[in-house]
């Protein structure tokens, strides 16, 4: 399965999906939490043939299904455990586009840089996602960091990243 990560300016993010009989199902995650799939019958297609709303909670439990976790009662426990925690913990995308303070940098000077409640996911590059990135990897104009945390301190990098970016 291919998958790709595009940021949508002002509405969120667009991940697609393409199976291996060149179907594509497209998700639009808005920065509300809304969630909208969108189904088409090949990757070429410009009009999808079915559309799909969800909620924040309901992707969440529609990806417990794909994962199987309804059948497995340790799963069910863990995602209980993973509900409470988001609610104060948040996931966040930051793209590298004019950051002076990163492009350039290594991994290891890039982490130096973060706010103490910040931890990084990992480093989408094209269409390559990168959980655990070497410290001598050069970060990019392009890249894309998945990063995690409370809320205050991810505020905090965010407002960092869009003081910098000019």
């Amino acid at each position: 399965m291919k998958m790709k990560m595009t940021d949508l300016p002002g509405v969120g993010k667009k991940i697609s999906f393409i199976n291996a009989e060149n179907q594509m199902m497209a998700m639009i995650i808005h920065h509300s939490g809304k969630r909208e799939l969108y189904f088409f019958e090949d990757a070429d297609d410009d009009e999808a043939v079915f559309t799909f709303n969800l909620s924040s909670e309901e992707t969440k439990q529609m990806g417990a299904q794909f994962l199987n976790a309804t059948l497995d009662p340790v799963m069910n426990e863990k995602l209980e455990r993973l509900q409470l925690l988001r609610k104060q913990v948040i996931v966040e995308w930051v793209e590298i586009k004019r950051q002076p303070q990163f492009t350039g940098k290594t991994y290891m000077e890039f982490e130096k840089l973060l706010p103490n409640g910040v931890t990084v996911v990992g480093l989408f590059h094209d269409d390559d996602f990168n959980v655990s990135p070497s410290g001598d990897l050069t970060l990019q104009k392009g890249n894309t960091i998945m990063v995690v945390g409370k809320r205050e301190p991810i505020e905090h990098f965010l407002k960092i990243c869009e003081s910098e970016a000019h």
